[in-house]
């Protein structure tokens, strides 16, 4: 088993573990999650960013909320999203991850012709732009709340995470 095929499934093993029972009840509440609940959500979400292609932001923003001095309108709006959003994006997530593996398995298939993979794959790249469409929203709620004072502080919040560090380099 490659290592990709290894790592999707321990995200996926992750994801489905997460997001089953009680604890898709706790990331779904109504109720504000607390700072630990953003911390576990956010390491569990960085799982699986190579799949989404965007950064997961909004447990990194949640976290720092404070030092973005974020309003109770944008709290509520960012928690709106989550609840809107989270669930749908959880499983489109573990779809992308469990149709990879299948991909790479069928290409090691002899019987699996070259053309069923490519429908395979589109059928992938279909899911992966619903999952960026859903990010992008939390993007445009970013862009349309933030303060430039805020971007400002975001900006020195995210050099703090080395898969983001840079990212708002000019």
């Amino acid at each position: 088993m490659n290592a990709l095929v290894r790592a999707a499934l321990a995200a996926v093993t992750v994801f489905l573990s997460i997001y089953s029972g009680a604890s898709a009840a706790v990331y779904s509440q109504r109720a504000p999650l607390t700072g630990h609940q953003w911390d576990t959500l956010r390491e569990q979400v960085n799982l699986l960013d190579k799949v989404a292609y965007l950064p997961s932001l909004l447990p990194v923003i949640m976290k720092h909320r404070d030092a973005l001095e974020l309003t109770d309108a944008q709290l509520s709006a960012f928690r709106q999203w989550r609840r809107l959003h989270y669930p749908h994006m959880v499983d489109l997530m573990n779809e992308i991850i469990q149709r990879r593996i299948g991909l790479s398995k069928a290409s090691l298939n002899q019987n699996v012709a070259g053309d069923q993979l490519l429908v395979d794959q589109k059928a992938i790249f279909t899911l992966q732009e619903e999952l960026l469409r859903l990010r992008l929203s939390c993007r445009d709620l970013l862009i349309t709340t933030f303060s430039p004072i805020q971007w400002d502080n975001f900006a020195f919040i995210l050099e703090e995470y080395p898969p983001y560090a840079g990212l708002l380099d000019e």
